[in-house]
């Protein structure tokens, strides 16, 4: 877990108290806090005090979580760890980031001042969102209040951190500690896809007392049609169901599978509580909850007041719901609220409809909700322990830049299966046989399942779910296999994408496209290995084998001497003869040869690896003893580049090239790093004729890839220690950039492209690596 705070350098992290044995005790669960940085480590303060603070209840619909004593925060099943206010700041922090449209975040620019904070949708749009608590007849804002509210000063904002799961803001409203724990939860098990689909995120709003002495506390929490692109058009009701009572804003005349600058433009948004004594609800002008709650704690409607459902709300209302968490002392207590983004009608796919998994268990709006409530128990008892898995984990990969990596891949986890939805055909709910998953390319084209961002992602997937990776391939397999009379790919290598423009999957039929054909189709090879290989499931990829060779086929023709062609970073120019097109040709023929079982293609690869490497096709020199490094293009020996595309010839374990070519590139890589970062690939005055402005920048993807590959423990401190450095530099505000400046002058540290993106995923790539499949996740 990274944080920012105020108070004393304390490192405490609890896992769920069902999971902890007492007779053991916790040190049985969690490594020792051996580190004495600020980083995290998982360790416990297990004695009397603790015992009786950490116990957790759930009664009445309030949910008691997990609360420290006044004065060290609260514990959330989640680690807390200690760093001065200010000395780092994420670009963003997730705060509701389940989906391509459910994707809510906090810019780094108001993190220290989360109660006028202004959450962002990932591409900028603002969001309304705002918590307030009432403390003994005084109103506080706690959150998302840029413009401020009348008779609700700010609250004081002790600390925010992050957890994989978890964004948590720690502040005081006068007798009262209040902690904001905004939990977007991952749960990638076999088992939970239906779980993990769920296009919900939870707020848990936990108060405690400071002083010991009671504390009369009411919260509210209030959004707007902001969270939609439907321009205050949206229809708008409050209904209760079960144990829970939920705003709707929805248009029965929705435009289907369209969105406004990334936004859904059709669909439900959906803010919800439990229902329990002393709640209430409201739709009308901000102004008018805001005095409503201020006044009297409370807002005009309850649920005894209506029926099933309430109506007689405008679209352009402010819905806000109210809880009242009583006489808090020092057991504390909480309320929970879900925010969720329901499309029915969820993807496209080659004119088929496809739906959210999650509608097979739960079909209406009213199931998810009432389940989403009631699950937040368990689901919470799980993160805390996925969460701990993650940092333990990721820590034990280097004793010298262990806690810097835990941090990165803590950033990470959310905003990669935040990009995906995982669905089924609507055609038939109770049919779960043929799942898919698909991927928006954010922030750049919106592309669907493109190859070339699959790609990068990969790592995180080896390492919790292969199975996501099949997935995610087996709507691209599909359409691939489909004749060309049926609307199939016409082109003789692998597509780039199944889908211009998210949520429509509708392919490439007429061939028009952003062509990448030896990285598409190389990149197939070793994905579809990589799924293979750690899973043991022989048999998916066998039923396209015909397809497959044709396409080995293609490497094998043009592979070695690459026509002029793009790679993925279409920053830069198209070019003939990259060398990294041909090694990575060379590797996918090794995995097609694995693949197929067919050891031509292994010999194909072998004979490209005795022209590039030892014959010094692709090397500065005309030996290898004779080079210092593998150049960018052929015959121009001052280029080079991250040879990002060597990883999966490591991770699979398929040998192409010797060992002695990767510790070579390392140590030349090791002469071009700069203060902030690796550079994609130079020298700088060879670039400009390649880029508009010439390669000043670095993309972490690739450079995690190439520097993981090479196993030069040197290089990946100093990568490893600069994306982090970059991630919490106080200069950007865009949720986890890839992309950003090294080298301009004056520039060094500043995002330059790419947001919001799975391709995070790539920081898995030492992790995977060295530790493979995770056997346990919660």
């Amino acid at each position: 877990m990274s944080s920012k705070q105020t108070s004393d350098d304390l490192r405490v992290s609890v896992l769920s108290v069902d999971s902890v044995d007492e007779e053991k005790g916790a040190s049985e669960y969690l490594s020792p806090d051996t580190n004495t940085s600020t980083s995290t480590r998982y360790s416990v303060l297990w004695n009397t005090t603790w015992k009786k603070v950490i116990l957790g209840v759930i009664m009445s619909g309030i949910v008691l979580t997990l609360c420290s004593l006044a004065g060290f925060g609260f514990l959330h099943g989640a680690s807390v760890a200690a760093t001065v206010v200010g000395s780092e700041t994420l670009h963003s922090y997730p705060l509701a980031v389940k989906s391509p449209y459910l994707s809510a975040w906090l810019p780094s620019h108001h993190a220290d001042n989360v109660p006028l904070g202004q959450p962002q949708f990932w591409a900028g749009q603002n969001l309304t969102w705002s918590v307030l608590a009432r403390v003994n007849g005084d109103t506080y804002t706690l959150f998302g209040a840029p413009h401020n509210i009348s008779g609700a000063p700010a609250a004081t904002q002790q600390q925010i951190s992050y957890t994989s799961s978890h964004t948590l803001v720690d502040l005081t409203a006068g007798n009262a500690n209040i902690t904001l724990d905004f939990f977007s939860p991952v749960l990638v098990g076999d088992d939970d896809l239906a779980r993990q689909s769920l296009p919900y995120s939870y707020l848990t709003v936990t108060a405690i007392s400071t002083d010991g002495n009671t504390a009369d506390i009411q919260i509210l929490s209030a959004i707007d049609s902001s969270w939609t692109a439907q321009n205050n058009t949206p229809q708008l009701n409050y209904t209760r169901t079960g144990s829970s009572g939920y705003f709707q804003f929805f248009n029965p005349e929705q435009y289907l599978f369209s969105e406004e600058r990334d936004m859904a433009t059709y669909g439900s948004v959906v803010f919800a509580s439990s229902i329990h004594q002393g709640n209430t609800y409201q739709c009308d002008t901000p102004a008018n909850i805001y005095n409503s709650f201020v006044s009297y704690g409370v807002l005009s409607g309850s649920p005894s007041n209506h029926g099933a459902t309430s109506n007689g709300c405008s679209g352009s209302d402010l819905v806000g719901l109210a809880g009242n968490l009583a006489d808090v002392a020092v057991n504390g207590s909480s309320i929970t609220y879900a925010i969720g983004l329901n499309r029915e009608f969820a993807i496209n796919y080659l004119g088929q409809t496809q739906t959210g998994y999650y509608r097979s268990v739960w079909p209406t709006i009213e199931e998810q909700v009432d389940f989403v409530l009631t699950n937040y128990s368990t689901a919470l008892n799980q993160s805390n322990t996925f969460d701990a898995i993650v940092r333990t984990k990721a820590e034990s990969v280097s004793s010298e830049f262990g806690a810097n990596y835990a941090d990165i891949l803590e950033a990470t986890i959310r905003q990669t299966f935040g990009a995906m939805e995982v669905t089924i055909s609507m055609d038939n709910l109770s049919d779960t046989s043929n799942p898919y998953i698909f991927l928006k390319e954010i922030s750049s084209d919106g592309n669907m399942n493109t190859i070339d961002v699959i790609f990068p992602t990969f790592p995180i997937l080896i390492s919790l779910n292969p199975t996501y990776l099949r997935l995610m391939l087996q709507p691209v397999m599909e359409y691939l296999a489909l004749p060309i009379s049926d609307g199939g790919w016409p082109k003789p290598f692998v597509i780039h994408d199944i889908g211009s423009a998210y949520p429509n999957a509708t392919g490439h039929h007429d061939g028009n496209e952003e062509d990448m054909p030896l990285f598409e189709t190389s990149a197939l090879f070793q994905l579809l290995y990589a799924y293979q290989k750690f899973t043991g499931d022989n048999a998916w990829a066998a039923q396209w084998t015909n397809l497959l060779n044709g396409y080995a086929d293609y490497l094998v023709k043009n592979g070695l001497y690459p026509a002029t062609q793009l790679i993925s970073v279409d920053a830069i120019r198209a070019t003939g003869n990259q060398t990294g097109l041909a090694v990575q040709s060379a590797i996918g023929l090794s995995a097609a040869a694995a693949l197929l079982n067919e050891p031509t293609y292994r010999e194909s690869a072998d004979s490209f690896v005795n022209k590039i490497y030892n014959q010094g096709l692709g090397l500065d020199g005309k030996t290898p003893e004779t080079s210092t490094h593998f150049t960018y293009n052929y015959n121009h020996p001052s280029s080079w580049g991250t040879l990002f595309p060597i990883y999966p010839d490591v991770l699979l374990n398929l040998t192409t090239f010797p060992t002695a070519a990767y510790e070579m590139e390392a140590s030349y890589l090791l002469t071009q790093n700069k203060p902030v970062g690796l550079p994609f690939f130079g020298p700088y005055d060879y670039t400009t004729s390649l880029t508009d402005n010439g390669c000043t920048w670095t993309i972490t993807d690739w450079t995690f890839w190439t520097t993981a590959a090479v196993n030069n423990v040197q290089l990946q401190s100093l990568v490893v220690n600069a994306t982090k450095a970059f991630l919490t530099n106080g200069l950007n505000s865009e949720p986890f950039g890839t992309k950003y400046e090294v080298m301009a002058p004056g520039t060094e540290g500043k995002w330059v492209g790419n947001r919001a993106r799975s391709t995070v995923g790539a920081n898995f790539a030492l992790i995977a690596l060295e530790q493979g499949v995770w056997s346990k996740l919660y």
